[in-house]
């Protein structure tokens, strides 16, 4: 009876521990190796072309625990490199700025998905 209770007990900790709660993801910046880069919040193709190794900003409204938004740009998926908490003034977290690094670009669409759900997909990088 105790190992019952346990194991159920342990099914329901694994189950509600990926519970999310993602409101929003959007694509705010491309940087390359250098650091020069440009905010593709309100464009719908980059300036400048980022072959080969690159680096994008990823920003999530809502909590999202140990899962973590997969970004592309064609067909290069991105590796998670950092992440920064953002609050508001009273001191609540409102959202993470994730920075990831992507090796082997050529050129696509900046796609943001979580959990296979598309949230940002505007932005073409040449």
């Amino acid at each position: 009876m105790k190992k019952a209770i346990l194991l159920l007990i342990l099914t329901l900790t694994q189950l509600f521990s990926y519970n999310t709660n993602v409101k929003a993801a959007y694509a705010i910046g491309i940087f390359d190796e250098s650091g020069n880069g440009e905010n593709v919040q309100h464009v719908r193709k980059t300036k400048h072309d980022y072959n080969n190794t690159c680096y994008t900003k990823v920003f999530v409204v809502g909590t999202f625990f140990k899962l973590k938004p997969d970004v592309y740009i064609g067909n290069s998926k991105g590796h998670f490199q950092s992440s920064k908490s953002i609050y508001n003034k009273r001191k609540i977290k409102i959202g993470e700025v994730l920075t990831y690094k992507h090796h082997a670009v050529t050129k696509g669409y900046f796609k943001v998905l979580f959990r296979n759900k598309l949230y940002d997909t505007k932005v073409f990088v040449k």
